[in-house]
């Protein structure tokens, strides 16, 4: 799902869709997601936010098919269970 535009380099995350359907089978069908899935979508987010893409919660809302309070909230179930990397500056 990356774009060749040299204007979209900013606002779309560089996640492949091999990528994205990892994080798809990852997250499965269930209510409950597992480390697994918090950990793969939270290393990719950071990456784009450090990359400066603009608003990375709606990119992976549309990826993975939920709204973008629900990626705001798995980012913070990653964050409390200790599953985030700080960027290294």
């Amino acid at each position: 799902m990356t774009s060749t535009d040299p204007a979209d380099i900013l606002r779309t995350p560089s996640v492949t869709e091999a990528e994205i359907a990892e994080l798809l089978a990852l997250r499965g069908k269930t209510a409950r997601v597992s480390d697994g899935f918090l950990i793969r979508l939270a290393a990719h987010y950071t990456k784009a936010e450090a990359e400066g893409v603009i608003n990375p919660a709606r990119h992976f809302a549309d990826y993975l098919g939920v709204q973008r309070n629900a990626v705001l909230t798995y980012m913070r179930m990653a964050r409390n269970r200790s599953l985030t990397q700080t960027p290294r500056t």
